[in-house]
């Protein structure tokens, strides 16, 4: 989420071109998106049950996703003119994580309060990160695509799930 120093590099992608750059990005999006599904579906079921420590665990594997997913974009070189713009969109999305992390914890003491708050800067860092990348120019790794975590009391964003009370990584 910090500085990411042009936002990766080393990956022999040094010279594409912004099109290039979103169909490379979206494609790494598009390898979590699938999994992304699954955990949300398990998150949801899990809380449904009041199954409590199920429902933080499904939690912390969307933002484990998430994460990877992150690093792999930040390994992407953005051309020159965007770099600033991805560097934000990679810490918008660490906070995201940071946050879904926290919810978990939340979710597994059954700290509702926590839960709630962490919902609140999760929506709210879900809707700054769509914002960028929506604007960047993302298909899948935007809000149509939404490869986030999200869950009913939960994270929105860290690998592309929404729930009620989304709280977005």
């Amino acid at each position: 989420m910090l500085a990411l120093g042009g936002c990766g590099g080393g990956s022999g992608d040094d010279d594409l071109s912004k099109d290039d750059f979103i169909a490379k990005a979206d494609a790494i999006c598009a390898q979590y998106a699938p999994d992304s599904a699954t955990l949300e579906q398990k998150f949801n079921q899990s809380l449904k049950s009041s199954d409590l420590e199920s429902a933080a665990q499904d939690f912390e594997d969307q933002a484990s996703d998430f994460t990877a997913m992150l690093d792999q974009l930040e390994a992407l070189t953005a051309p020159v003119v965007d770099q600033t713009t991805m560097s934000q969109i990679i810490a918008l999305g660490r906070q995201r994580v940071d946050t879904a992390k926290q919810a978990a914890d939340a979710i597994a003491s059954g700290d509702k309060d926590a839960m709630i708050a962490a919902g609140k800067k999760g929506s709210v860092l879900a809707g700054q990160y769509y914002q960028l990348v929506d604007g960047f120019g993302f298909r899948t790794c935007g809000s149509s695509g939404s490869t986030g975590t999200t869950g009913s009391t939960g994270t929105t964003g860290a690998t592309g799930t929404t729930g009620d009370t989304a709280t977005t990584p």
